[in-house]
């Protein structure tokens, strides 16, 4: 399989704060892979860093290819075409329409004129079920819509990869159910690449192909879901299974967790 996403010895840190102590891992084409720990050990962060959000203090980090470290204009402008963030509550703009909030990237970046632009938008739109709100404003949606109308926005770029980060949390669980299918959707009807950051294993489970546990800064395993169940590792075991007790409470109580 081909390795999309490349992050070798990522390291990065907020004060005396160490978040990543040496991260390393490979995402490959068309795989749905899922980054998961305890709260607080910088899976958003690490998700940031993919993005070229954020920098971190040493390592690399190649997209397609590309080293975002070391990008010259013309590949930023492909970066930034190759890969696409979905945030956690959206990040929609509340002074546009649905519709314009999907197609902002066709209009202010690539020049797309508005009617072309919103056709594009009501037909990404109602491919998420979203028919008949190009009009509304983020204010008048739910949340599940708003995380839709985010990922439309996403589809509308036509990018390679999608990162979500959080796209579950504080979804009911129906709406979480509906929202797996759609994130295992683009990878079989659009052939794209996902990251996806979640606490939620049961998600976790549904969709993804590989999975990552975080902890500690550092990544203690990867593997399929089934391999993830079955895990030996301590603090995997105690985190997949909700248990009270073992290495993840401990650092907690001695204030390293």
């Amino acid at each position: 399989m081909k390795e999309v996403i490349i992050v070798e010895n990522l390291k990065k840190s907020f004060g005396e704060n160490v978040v990543h102590d040496g991260i390393t891992f490979s995402v490959y084409d068309g795989e749905i892979f899922v980054i998961m720990g305890p709260s607080g050990t910088g899976k958003s962060v690490l998700l940031k860093q993919i993005a070229g959000l954020m920098k971190p203090d040493s390592g690399k980090v190649v997209v397609y290819g590309m080293d975002i470290l070391n990008l010259d204009e013309e590949e930023l402008v492909r970066f930034r075409e190759t890969l696409t963030y979905v945030f956690q509550h959206g990040a929609l703009f509340d002074s546009l329409p649905v519709w314009h909030n999907v197609a902002f990237y066709l209009i202010e970046k690539k020049g797309i004129k508005e009617k072309e632009a919103r056709e594009k938008a009501r037909y990404y739109l109602s491919l998420l079920g979203l028919s008949g709100t190009e009009d509304h404003y983020p204010s008048e949606l739910s949340g599940g819509m708003k995380k839709r109308v985010a990922l439309a926005r996403a589809l509308c770029m036509n990018p390679k990869c999608i990162l979500f980060d959080e796209p579950t949390s504080g979804l009911d669980p129906v709406m979480t159910v509906i929202f797996d299918r759609l994130i295992l959707r683009l990878k079989k009807e659009f052939k794209k690449t996902c990251i996806v950051v979640t606490h939620d294993v049961n998600s976790a489970f549904r969709i993804a192909d590989r999975i990552a546990i975080l902890w500690n800064g550092k990544i203690v395993q990867i593997g399929t879901p089934e391999e993830i169940k079955h895990s030996e590792n301590p603090v995997v075991k105690q985190f997949i299974n909700g248990e009270p007790e073992g290495p993840i409470t401990i650092a907690m109580e001695q204030g390293n967790g």
